[in-house]
């Protein structure tokens, strides 16, 4: 007798992973090795001459690296988790609440925080790709392969 083939869909949590871990990743060279690039990116022309006496400079690049660095802990996570369906799941929930904190960062400046326009055109840029990954993160849940169930004490 043939069984159909019933759409768990490990597919559509593997693809959100895939995703995830492809975003994250670009991050992570944008922020750890293309810092100029990134910058230009988000409306800021790179003067390097003054940026580099700058003390807040020496932390600014800093604390870029350590974005990339974590963005590419984070792109690590999404992509190997692909090869373990029962951890699809738990993975997509860490997007979920990824894209959420980013999303609200970027919201805080688009509605709240006074700055430029120009700066809030940026964050909304922002906040649409992370809009977009937040959705596909929570797709990517809620049709993820159920984790076994744990045996209880």
């Amino acid at each position: 007798p043939h069984h159909l083939h019933q759409p768990t869909m490990p597919e559509l949590s593997a693809i959100a992973l895939g995703l995830n871990g492809g975003c994250c990743f670009a991050y992570a060279v944008l922020f750890g090795l293309m810092q100029n690039k990134l910058l230009q990116m988000y409306g800021v022309e790179a003067d390097m001459k003054t940026w580099t006496k700058s003390d807040a400079w020496d932390v600014m690049i800093q604390i870029m690296r350590i974005v990339g660095a974590f963005e590419f802990l984070m792109s690590f996570i999404y992509l190997h988790y692909i090869g373990f369906p029962e951890k699809h799941q738990a993975g997509l929930r860490v997007g979920v609440m990824q894209y959420a904190l980013l999303a609200a960062v970027s919201l805080y400046r688009v509605a709240l925080e006074p700055t430029s326009a120009k700066n809030k055109a940026v964050a909304l840029k922002s906040l649409i790709i992370q809009g977009v990954f937040l959705g596909i993160s929570v797709v990517g849940m809620l049709n993820a392969p159920k984790p076994p169930k744990r045996k209880t004490a």
